[in-house]
């Protein structure tokens, strides 16, 4: 609850505060009751508004109807809807029905709609959903059951509008001690309070209590900084290494699309517009690791259809972006985090993006990250074609976006390389349909079963049992060793605590000494590769035998 002078203080403060309360009613028995209600004003009533202590806007107030009247001896109705045509009208709308369903509260559409606010109807908050994924809470209930707004957000709302913003307060205080009695008036240019301190409590069981009921007017922001177009602020345009100054210092340029050169004579004694800019390939960590928002693909990053760039990222420890790219498609907020990755030339362009960037052909990735991922699709469209099922079941839904971790880690910390072994092992081994296989293998599987009762038959077994019954010559039974490596590498460093069993599993395999990375790129993904390609060509020779 509030009390009577932090009801005042939230009236007096205003604008100054981060969050204004919209809605909120508070009763307890021992400290008193009452509530905050914020209403939206024509500004030809803030005069009259301010006349007086009372209310001008109460929760449950109608927005539509009909208004009826005489005139020259005839009766009119005329229906209206208080934000199209009315002289106030609440920011939260609350709706009740006798009774017999539950009270809702609804946040005025023209505002949702104004900053296009998407709703968690999980915990009833808002959000605006920037152009960098980030969520910005607008609206939102904290712990007490209070609406809270982002002032800021209301303020730019209303100067579209050329509205102002009633923030009203009812606080009653209980007294445990008798008061000295009080009756005052609170004005400013603004604002309208009467604070009244009685001892006469018949009604309550204190021998004293207090009344604050009051309001405030808090005006809009200029139109200007309204927020959107045609008023959104111009955008900025972080500067980047582009080469070496003769003194050995960073050549730096912005990234200003409309400041660079391009092949049509504009800004001819500037940097071209297809100027390559480098960054360290840990760039991409970020949006790696939060696939619902970002997807890194093969020559592009997009944030859903908010942005994207286009890049080069067909190398080993780089990636490269056109400075124009830069400034023309990341938001400042990314141009600045890039900007911390970036390093000075190295080397060039990969083939792949000078291929499709200047001479107007297509080529295949050449970086394992993206061919793996080729492979994989290519293999799975052949085998369905040739054995008329698939051998891989869909991802679940919380497991969409482990197909961005199937790579070689960034870096060479131990942790990235074993959420990269699980997505590798959720992808190869976990999501085995397991089925069709069984379904297909039964003969080969009971000889399994045979040769050791007590040993459970899994998704390898029974891929190595389908290889054996349905190949008749040829089958590719190396690829059930390169899944249970994969199987091995997973437990002894990934699902389980690290021990000297990793260390004799990379020791076996001539790795012992090898970076996090090149165990990855040698145990995993080289041989997972491999893996999809004799898969792949087992169907196609399926195929082309059925033809």
């Amino acid at each position: 609850m509030l009390s009577m002078e932090e009801a005042l203080k939230l009236l007096e403060d205003g604008e100054r505060r981060q969050w204004l309360i919209a809605d909120w009613g508070w009763y307890s028995k021992e400290k008193g009751s009452g509530g905050v209600y914020i209403g939206l004003l024509q500004p030809d009533m803030e005069q009259q508004c301010l006349k007086n202590a009372s209310w001008d806007v109460s929760k449950g107030d109608g927005l539509t109807g009909f208004t009826m009247w005489w005139e020259e001896g005839v009766e009119h109705a005329e229906y209206s809807y208080a934000p199209a045509d009315g002289d106030s009208w609440p920011l939260v709308i609350h709706r009740e029905f006798h009774g017999l369903a539950e009270e809702q509260y609804d946040l005025l559409e023209e505002f949702r709609l104004y900053h296009n606010l998407w709703h968690d109807r999980k915990n009833d908050n808002y959000y605006k959903i920037k152009d960098n994924g980030d969520k910005q809470r607008v609206v939102y209930r904290d712990k007490d059951g209070a609406m809270l707004v982002d002032t800021a957000s209301l303020r730019q709302f209303c100067a579209a509008k050329n509205l102002l913003i009633l923030l009203q307060v009812d606080s009653v205080q209980y007294f445990n001690d008798p008061q000295e009695e009080s009756s005052e008036e609170i004005k400013d240019e603004n604002l309208y309070a009467l604070r009244h301190v009685t001892n006469d409590t018949m009604y309550i069981e204190h021998p004293a209590f207090g009344r604050l009921l009051g309001k405030r007017v808090i005006q809009p922001l200029p139109k200007e900084k309204c927020g959107v177009w045609p008023f959104e602020e111009g955008k900025a345009h972080e500067s980047f290494i582009i080469g070496v100054n003769e003194d050995g210092s960073d050549g730096i340029y912005t990234s200003n699309p409309d400041k660079l050169a391009d092949y049509f004579g504009k800004n001819p004694d500037s940097p071209h517009y297809l100027t390559p800019v480098y960054f360290r390939k840990d760039v991409l960590k970020k949006y790696l690791e939060q696939p619902s928002l970002y997807s890194v693909e093969d020559g592009y990053l997009r944030c859903g259809s908010a942005w994207g760039v286009r890049m080069d990222n067909d190398h080993e420890d780089l990636v490269v972006v056109f400075l124009g790219d830069l400034g023309r498609d990341l938001p400042e907020s990314e141009q600045r985090y890039w900007r911390s990755f970036n390093v000075r030339p190295e080397g060039g362009l990969s083939e792949t993006c000078f291929k499709r960037s200047f001479l107007g052909q297509f080529a295949d990735a050449e970086n394992i990250d993206h061919v793996i991922k080729s492979e994989r699709r290519k293999m799975l469209d052949k085998w369905k074609e040739a054995f008329g099922f698939s051998l891989y079941s869909d991802f679940h839904q919380g497991d969409d976006g482990i197909f961005a971790d199937l790579r070689v880690p960034i870096s060479e910390e131990w942790t990235e390389f074993d959420r990269c072994t699980i997505a590798a092992s959720k992808i190869f081994v976990d999501y085995l349909n397991e089925s069709p296989l069984e379904k297909s293998a039964k003969n080969e599987i009971n000889k399994m079963r045979d040769l050791d009762p007590d040993r459970p038959i899994r998704g390898i077994d029974k891929l190595k049992a389908w290889l054996i019954q349905n190949v008749e010559e040829g089958a590719p039974i190396e690829c059930i060793d390169v899944l249970r490596n994969l199987q091995a590498l997973r437990s002894k460093s990934s699902a389980h605590r690290k021990s000297s069993d990793l260390s004799k599993f990379l020791a076996k395999h001539g790795l012992d000494d090898s970076s996090p990375r090149d165990v990855y790129r040698n145990l995993v993904i080289t041989p997972l590769l491999e893996y999809c390609v004799k898969l792949r060509y087992l169907a196609e020779s399926r195929i082309a035998k059925n033809d």
